[in-house]
């Protein structure tokens, strides 16, 4: 792992205590995304990975994902898949049900985006509880991929989200923090 910027990214990373309630520690990827050199160190490193480990996709969670995934996908000339909150997606799609702590929500892909010689991996700015990405796993795993694999700007560990994660697929992340 990048030392060098791991230790950038936490001096840079604004927290924002008590949003978007109170007792949360809200991470403002912002702070990396209007720094071009630093966005730039991002992307490279995550990019580095992903030529390293030989990924064919790069599928990443709508909104914040988005950012990040498409810059890596640009810049590794690998094909994009966004992962979409529900209604979002024309065609035939995959769906995936998934629990929040307020009630159920959706996640979909196109139906034909991955297959079984893939192998995927799937970039968000964040882990917290870990719903999300686990629900976009389960989602992508219907696709027959050959190999999933998660790829975080952030782990905020204390919320244990990475833990759930990590006991079926491997996950990288760049920094630690509080959530």
């Amino acid at each position: 792992m990048n030392k060098k910027l791991k230790n950038k990214l936490k001096k840079k990373i604004r927290v924002i205590p008590d949003f978007p309630k109170k007792g949360i520690l809200f991470q403002d990827i912002t702070s990396i995304t209007d720094n071009k050199k630093l966005f730039k160190e991002v992307v490279l490193e995550i990019s580095k990975y992903v030529k390293k480990n030989k990924f064919t996709k790069i599928a990443a969670v709508e909104a914040r994902g988005f950012i990040f995934g498409s810059a890596v996908s640009f810049k590794t000339e690998i094909p994009f898949v966004p992962i979409r909150k529900k209604d979002k997606l024309p065609g035939k799609i995959l769906k995936q049900k998934y629990k929040l702590e307020y009630g159920i929500d959706e996640i979909q892909i196109h139906k034909n985006s991955i297959n079984e010689q893939d192998r995927v991996l799937i970039i968000d700015d964040l882990i917290a509880t870990g719903g999300t990405a686990l629900a976009s796993a389960q989602l992508v795993r219907k696709c027959k991929a050959k190999s999933i694999e998660f790829y975080f700007i952030i782990d905020l560990k204390n919320i244990g989200g990475s833990k759930k994660i990590g006991k079926n697929y491997k996950l990288t992340s760049i920094v630690e923090a509080k959530g």
